[in-house]
């Protein structure tokens, strides 16, 4: 009992103005530890929002694409062009800019799941491989060439298109499902690619 009254009365002879510098920085320390904590649900709260954001704007750039895409009868536009090329006609392959949401949000990428990102990111890689195979068809030897090895090449360029447009369409479906948004179509074809 008497190492307790020590103890105590050790406290009573310390200077009010101790005590009151020691409450006040104890006050200090318990609101710093607090704003700290909101800081962190604050900036948590807005990465899950912005991550919810870039998905939806992802989703939707997708979906357009994959609206379009279900429009297209990639086997009739074969059937259709495949006499056409091997009678000497070059085909028009017209540019495509699939990927404007992507583009913008490129630098932001990081903050979506690693299970998102991967399939996303296989789909604008199929987008650009497009985009790569469309300029390829404006080189000059592509479009002047009138022996039959340039009709062949014209062919098999026009056919390995549909199919990277083909493989796209299955891209686009798997990235639509792991954004969370579902992959159906409501109205093929009401998207044109043009726009």
């Amino acid at each position: 009992m008497s190492a307790t009254r020590h103890i105590l009365d050790g406290f009573a002879a310390v200077d009010p103005r101790i005590w009151q510098a020691v409450i006040a920085g104890l006050f200090v320390a318990v609101g710093w530890i607090v704003n700290g904590a909101q800081n962190r649900r604050d900036a948590a709260r807005l990465r899950l929002e912005q991550c919810e954001d870039v998905q939806r704007a992802l989703a939707a750039e997708i979906k357009h694409y994959l609206e379009v895409l279900e429009g297209e009868d990639l086997n009739a536009a074969w059937e259709a062009m495949q006499p056409r090329i091997a009678d000497g006609y070059v085909p028009f392959l017209p540019t495509e800019y699939n990927d404007m949401v992507f583009q913008s949000v490129l630098d932001n990428i990081h903050i979506l799941p690693k299970s998102v990102i991967d399939p996303v990111v296989k789909y604008y890689s199929q987008l650009n491989a497009i985009e790569v195979q469309i300029a390829d068809s404006r080189l000059k030897p592509f479009i002047d060439g009138t022996d039959e090895a340039s009709r062949k090449r014209r062919e098999i360029a026009y056919f390995q298109y549909l199919q990277m447009k083909q493989r796209a369409r299955t891209y686009a479906v798997e990235a639509l499902k792991q954004l969370g948004a579902d992959p159906a179509v409501s109205s093929p074809g009401s998207a044109r690619s043009d726009q």
